[in-house]
């Protein structure tokens, strides 16, 4: 009991410092009750494996957001191009 209540007020002092967000505290909170974690320090490993976790996916989903904007830009710029080159030639062709 004395270790689950350790485990418990680490995380809820964490969460009140927000250096873990409720999902990750819920999370773990419940494996906590479920036993998962034979002490503190091996509660605090999982949870740094958790936010390294959480920043790699951040900055996946960051790197797909710019590539998706660098696509879009560039197909915006070549359907600009095939305008200007149609307007060209239809110059052209009525001289």
């Amino acid at each position: 009991m004395r270790r689950i209540r350790v485990l418990r007020r680490l995380l809820k002092k964490m969460r009140d410092a927000k250096k873990i967000d409720k999902h990750i505290y819920h999370s773990l909170y419940l494996l906590a009750k479920g036993n998962q974690f034979k002490n503190k320090r091996v509660l605090l490993e999982t949870i740094h494996d958790k936010k390294r976790e959480m920043a790699e996916e951040k900055a996946l989903a960051e790197q797909a957001a710019a590539r998706k904007s660098r696509a879009k830009a560039r197909l915006a710029r070549k359907a600009a191009r095939d305008v200007a080159k149609a307007k060209t030639k239809a110059a052209e062709s009525s001289d």
